[in-house]
C-alpha cells in the first residue's frame, strides 16, 4: 500500500500520567474518533477527534476517569476548552536548564540507533508487507541503553558519564534515530531506475539526491511556517502527546520511590513481551509461514481460484484474506499496533474493509475495465491482449525512446496500457478521499479548521515589513517569537513557550542556507544522474510543495491529520503539465513535491516535542539534521545489497517469497509510466480511466450528504463517520499481503474495547507497553533473519529452510502459496 508521509511511524506507546496529572484529568472522560488513514503495506496515521466528554456517574465511567487516551484529545466544552488547556494541564511544563542535550551518551545512542533505525526500515520497505519501525519503541531502547551506560562508564569520567541519563539526552537520541528510522522514497525511485530502466546511479549521485529530498522540505519550516504551524499553542501536534509523556514518566519519577516502582513494573511487561516476541518469531518468519495465514476455506478448496482470490492472503498479491487468521505479529502490527487505535476509529476501518471486498469483487467479476483478463491483484501494467493463463506485462521501455520520452510511434505499435482493475479502484477511492478531506473537515470541524488561518495575521506582519526582513544581518539578534513591542502575542502565550524563551531560536537564514545548499546540489544530481527532469520542474515541485505544507500543516497541527494520499496528487500534476512525457521525470519530480510535504511536517513535529521536552531549538534542528543524514546514508546502502542481491523477486507479480517483496517499487514504476508517460493516453478524457482524476472533484461532495443527515438526524451519530478515511479503506488491500487483517481486528476489540471498558487499571497500565514490547521483539527479530538467513547482506547469505506441509517455499520449482490457496497469477 503506497505510504502517505515517508517518515515516522506513530508514536505507540502512552504512559501513565503524573499522579498531579490524573487528579487533573479526574472527572473527564476522553472520547472521540480518530481520524486515522492507515497504510497496511507501509503506513501513515492521522488524529482527529471529536469532543472531551464530562463522565457521568455510572460505574464503568466511573473506572475509566483518570485514563487518557491521548490519541483521542481535541477541543471540547468542559474542562479543556482549548488546546491550551490541553498542553498546560497534561505535558509537565518544568526545566532543568542544567541538564544537558548532547553528551557521548546522546550522541553514541541516537547514532547507533540511527543506523539500526535506517537500516531496518529500508528492510522493512522491500518485505512482504511494509512496517513501521516504531519511534516509541526506540526511545525506550534509547533509554535502557542510556541508563545502562549512566552505571558502568566510571562517573569520574565526566566527559563520559556527566551523571544520571536525563530526559533531554533522551528526547535527543530519540529524534536523532527517529528522523532516520524512514525509508527514504528517493531510494524508492533509484530502485525503479536501476530495475525497470537499467540505469545504475552512482553512490555519489545515489546518496546525495536521497540527502537532498529528505533535507529540502525541513527549510521551509524557517521561511515563514514556525509563526503559522510551530508556535501557536493551538499547533499542539497530538502526535506527539504519547511520547511526550513517557519521556517525563521515564525520568521525572526518579526522585519519587512511588513513581519510580510503577514505571519499573511496566518496563518489566515490556521486556518480557520484547524477550517473548523475539525468540517467537524465527517460527513464523522462517520455519513456519503457514502460521501467516491459517485459512480453512484454503485448506477446504486448495484447487479454486475464487477461494484463493477471495481468502487467500499470506503470499504478496494473493487474495484479500478474508477470514485468514494470523499469528505473526510482524504483519499484524504491519502500521500501527491494533492495541492503539481507537474503537471508534477501527469501526470506520471495519466498514471500509467490508466494502473494499464487495467492490473489488464486484468489479473483477463484473469485468469492469476488462478486470478479468488481468491479475486480481497486481501494481504492474499489461498488454490490452492479456488474457487468463496468459498475462503480459507490459514492456514500458519499448514505448520510451534513448532519452526515456515516451514515443507516440512507438506507443501506438504497442498499444495503450491496462492496469488491474482493483488498483484503478485504489487511485480512484484515494482521489475520491482527497476532496472528500477538505469537505469533511470544513462541515464537521470548521471551528477547529478556522484556527489554521490565524497564520495570516503573521504573513501580513512579515509582508508588511519586508525589506527589514531581508536585511537579515540586522535582525540575528531578534527573536521572531516575540513582536515588535518585544512581548509574546496573544496566540503563543502558554506555559511551555514561555519556558523556552530562554534558548535561542534557530536563525531563519540558517533554514535559507539548507534551501540554496540542498537545492544546488538537488539540481547537479538530478542531471548528472540523467534523470529527465528540468530545473523549472524542480522548482515548480517546490512551489507546489509549500502551500500544501502551509495549509494541510495546520490540519497535520492540530489533529495530527496530514491529508489523504497527496502522491496521487502531486503526481497527477506533474504529469499533466510536464512539457514532454517522461516517466522517470515524473518520479523525481513527486519526489521533490510529495517529500517535502512530508519531511516538513516531521521537523515541525519534533520541534514541538523539543518545546514539551524543552529541548533549545538548535539542538532540535541539528538532531533531526544528523538523524536525516545517517538514515540516508544507509538506506542508500540497504537499498543497493537487496536490488543487487534480489532483483527478479522485486520485479515478480506475485512473488511466492515471504522474505522480499517488490510491491512498493512495482506500485511507484507504474504511476511514473501511467501518470508520467501516459496521462492523457489513460486518464484524458477519452481515456480508459478519466474517472480516476474526475474523483478529486466528486469526492468534494461526498461528506455533504452525511453531514446534512447528522443535522436532521444528530442522534444517529452520523458525525461519527468520516467520510474520507471510511473512502480511502476501500481500496486498502489492493496489495501486498491481507492475512493479517482478521485477527488485527480481533485484537483491536480486545484492547479498546474489553479491556478499556472492563479492565480499565490493566488497560492504563500496561496496554500500551505491551503493544512496545511486542511490536520491538518482533522487529529487532526480523533485522536479525534478514541478515543472517534472509539474504539482506547478499545474494550467498540465503538459507531456506527445508520444504515441508507448513513451509510450501517454492523450492521444488512450483508457484505455490503458504496458505495451501491455489496460485493463480499464471492463470485460471
Amino acid at each position: 500500500m503506497p505510504q502517505l508521509f515517508p517518515g515516522h511511524a506513530d508514536n505507540d506507546v502512552k504512559s501513565v500520567t503524573s499522579e498531579e496529572q490524573d487528579k487533573e484529568l479526574e472527572g473527564a472522560k476522553l472520547s472521540g474518533s480518530l481520524s486515522f488513514i492507515t497504510n497496511e503495506k507501509k503506513g501513515l496515521s492521522g488524529v482527529s477527534v471529536n469532543k472531551i466528554i464530562p463522565a457521568e456517574d455510572s460505574s464503568s465511567d466511573a473506572e475509566e476517569k483518570g485514563i487518557p487516551d491521548l490519541g483521542d484529545i481535541t477541543l471540547g466544552k468542559n474542562s479543556f476548552d482549548t488546546n491550551k488547556d490541553i498542553v498546560e494541564k497534561i505535558i509537565d511544563s518544568t526545566d532543568n536548564p542544567n541538564d544537558r542535550c548532547w553528551t557521548f551518551r546522546s550522541v553514541l545512542i541516537g547514532c547507533g540507533l540511527a543506523i539500526f533505525g535506517g537500516v531496518l526500515q529500508c528492510l522493512f520497505y522491500f518485505k512482504p508487507q511494509t512496517i513501521l519501525v516504531n519511534g516509541v519503541f526506540l526511545m525506550l531502547i534509547a533509554n535502557t541503553f542510556g541508563e545502562f551506560l549512566a552505571r558502568v562508564i566510571p562517573k569520574r569520567m565526566k566527559w563520559l558519564n556527566p551523571g544520571p541519563f536525563n530526559r533531554k539526552e533522551l528526547t535527543i537520541a530519540t529524534i536523532t534515530a527517529d528522523s532516520a528510522s524512514s525509508c527514504a522514497l528517493a531510494v524508492e525511485v533509484i530502485a525503479v531506475q536501476k530495475l525497470w530502466y537499467g540505469q545504475d546511479v552512482s553512490w555519489g549521485s545515489g546518496i546525495f539526491l536521497t540527502l537532498t529530498s529528505q533535507l529540502l522540505g525541513y527549510s521551509f519550516v524557517g521561511l515563514g511556517l514556525k509563526k503559522a504551524l510551530l508556535y501557536p499553542t493551538e499547533m499542539f501536534f497530538p502526535n506527539n502527546l504519547a511520547e511526550v509523556s513517557t519521556i517525563h514518566a521515564l525520568h521525572n519519577g526518579k526522585s519519587d520511590p512511588v513513581k519510580m516502582k510503577r514505571t519499573k513494573k511496566q518496563l518489566k511487561w515490556f521486556y518480557y513481551c520484547f524477550l517473548a516476541m523475539l525468540l517467537y518469531e524465527i517460527v513464523p518468519e522462517w520455519i513456519f509461514p503457514w502460521l501467516v495465514g491459517v485459512s480453512v476455506p484454503c485448506l477446504a478448496a486448495p484447487h479454486s481460484s475464487t477461494v484463493s482470490r477471495i481468502f487467500g492472503g499470506t503470499n504478496n498479491n494473493e487474495g484479500l484474506g478474508l477470514l485468514s487468521f494470523c499469528f505473526d505479529w510482524n504483519y499484524i502490527s504491519s502500521t500501527a499496533s491494533p492495541l492503539l487505535i481507537p474503537l471508534t476509529a477501527t469501526l470506520n476501518n471495519l466498514a471500509g474493509y467490508f466494502l473494499c471486498i464487495i467492490v473489488f469483487c464486484a468489479v473483477y467479476y463484473g469485468n469492469v475495465w476488462k478486470a478479468k483478463n488481468f491479475p486480481f491483484l497486481s501494481q504492474s501494467l499489461y498488454y490490452e491482449s492479456s488474457k487468463p493463463g496468459d498475462y503480459q506485462t507490459y514492456n514500458q521501455s519499448a514505448i520510451l525512446d534513448k532519452n526515456n520520452i515516451m514515443d507516440p510511434t512507438l506507443l501506438k505499435k504497442q498499444g495503450i496500457p491496462f492496469m488491474t482493475a482493483t488498483y484503478a479502484v485504489y487511485l480512484l477511492v484515494t482521489n475520491l478521499s482527497v476532496g472528500a478531506t477538505f469537505t469533511h473537515m470544513f462541515l464537521f470541524h470548521r471551528k477547529e479548521v478556522a484556527i489554521c488561518f490565524r497564520w495570516v495575521k503573521g504573513l501580513k506582519a512579515f509582508f508588511k515589513n519586508w525589506k527589514q526582513n531581508l536585511k537579515f544581518w540586522k535582525t540575528l539578534r531578534s527573536d521572531p517569537r516575540l513582536d515588535e513591542n518585544g512581548k509574546l502575542p496573544e496566540i503563543y502565550d502558554d506555559v511551555h513557550m514561555r519556558a523556552m524563551l530562554k534558548y535561542k531560536e534557530v536563525p531563519t537564514w540558517w533554514y535559507a542556507l539548507l534551501l540554496i545548499v540542498t537545492f544546488v546540489i538537488a539540481l547537479v544530481c538530478l542531471y548528472c544522474g540523467k534523470t529527465g527532469l528540468p530545473w523549472y520542474m524542480l522548482v515548480f515541485a517546490l512551489v507546489l510543495a509549500y502551500p500544501l505544507t502551509l495549509f494541510l500543516g495546520g490540519l497535520y497541527a492540530i489533529f495530527g491529520f496530514g491529508g489523504t494520499q497527496m502522491q496521487t496528487v502531486i503526481q497527477m500534476i506533474g504529469g499533466f503539465t510536464m512539457r514532454q512525457p517522461k516517466p522517470l521525470a515524473n518520479m523525481y519530480f513527486t519526489l521533490y513535491g510529495y517529500n517535502s510535504v512530508g519531511q516538513a511536517f516531521l521537523l515541525l513535529n519534533d520541534l514541538k516535542k523539543g518545546q514539551y521536552v524543552k529541548i533549545p531549538p538548535k539542538d532540535t534542528f541539528f538532531a533531526q539534521i544528523l538523524g536525516s543524514i545517517i538514515g540516508a546514508i544507509f538506506n542508500y546502502i540497504m537499498m543497493n545489497s537487496i536490488v543487487s542481491a534480489q532483483g527478479s523477486i522485486l520485479k515478480d507479480i506475485e512473488s511466492t517469497s515471504v522474505v522480499w517483496s517488490g510491491q512498493n517499487v512495482q506500485q511507484y514504476n507504474t504511476q511514473g509510466i501511467a501518470w508520467g508517460a501516459l496521462s492523457k493516453e489513460m486518464f484524458g478524457i477519452n481515456g480508459t480511466y478519466h474517472m480516476i482524476p474526475l474523483a478529486l472533484v466528486i469526492g468534494f461532495f461526498l461528506p455533504v450528504p452525511f453531514y446534512l443527515l447528522h443535522k436532521l438526524r444528530p442522534k444517529l451519530g452520523l458525525n461519527n463517520v468520516n467520510t474520507p478515511i471510511l473512502i480511502w479503506y476501500i481500496g486498502w488491500l489492493c496489495v501486498g499481503v491481507n492475512s493479517s487483517i482478521t485477527v488485527y481486528f480481533i485484537a483491536a476489540f480486545i484492547s479498546q474495547w474489553y479491556l478499556r471498558k472492563y479492565k480499565p487499571t490493566f488497560f492504563k497500565k500496561y496496554n500500551y507497553v505491551v503493544s512496545a514490547g511486542l511490536i520491538g521483539g518482533a522487529q529487532v527479530a526480523v533485522f536479525i533473519l534478514s541478515f543472517t538467513i534472509f539474504g539482506a547482506g547478499g545474494a550467498n547469505t540465503t538459507h531456506n529452510f527445508p520444504r515441508w506441509w507448513g513451509n510450501l517455499n517454492g523450492a521444488t520449482g512450483i508457484l505455490e502459496n503458504f496458505d495451501h490457496c491455489k496460485y493463480t497469477n499464471y492463470g485460471e
